[in-house]
């Protein structure tokens, strides 16, 4: 057979190591792998090597995919959890010290519950209406017949209370509706001067 230079044979090398070379270039790098050390070494070096096999059935790249897939669905999960646990502290944070909208009637604090009520408990009395409201307030009103963080709009409006249930007051809406406000905790009037 001809004599190849090294530069040749190291071109085929790659080739040979995945073995997919003809039989007569086989032949042609092992004669010249037997009469030449640094061709020799260089290919011990490629067979070495860790090559990632180049057919479909390639296990461990398959595991390493896999393996891949779950960490990225393990952080795409950790940061949705992490998202919705953040969004839910800051609501109860905010929530907490947001303005509340509360009335003061007869030494008593009522804060205001979510529903709007049509019609109030039948017996229900007049106990007199809302005198002032304080906005941007992040304390409870001190002051009997006054509100805080209330539409101005509810000054005036009239306050109701069923005796058999004194949890609960009732703010009228000048749309004919009521708002329930549930008893929050009793304080200590300011004297007035």
């Amino acid at each position: 057979m001809s004599e190849f230079s090294c530069n040749t044979v190291r071109d085929m090398l790659p080739l040979y190591v995945d073995n997919i070379v003809s039989d007569d270039t086989r032949a042609i790098v092992e004669e010249h792998l037997t009469s030449c050390d640094a061709c020799r070494k260089e290919y011990e070096n490629m067979k070495n090597a860790f090559v990632l096999p180049a057919d479909g059935d390639a296990k461990q790249l398959k595991r390493f995919k896999g393996a891949w897939k779950k960490k990225k669905r393990l952080v795409a999960l950790t940061a949705v959890i992490a998202t919705i646990l953040a969004l839910c502290i800051g609501y109860g944070i905010f929530d907490h010290f947001a303005y509340r909208e509360e009335i003061a009637v007869n030494g008593a604090v009522y804060a205001r519950s979510r529903e709007t009520v049509s019609e109030i408990p039948e017996g229900s009395v007049e106990l007199g209406y809302l005198r002032s409201i304080l906005h941007r307030n992040i304390g409870s009103p001190t002051v009997d017949f006054s509100g805080t963080n209330l539409d101005e709009k509810y000054g005036g409006c009239g306050l109701y209370q069923n005796p058999e249930n004194e949890m609960v007051i009732y703010l009228e809406d000048y749309g004919g509706f009521y708002i329930p406000f549930v008893l929050k905790e009793y304080i200590v009037q300011q004297e007035t001067p």
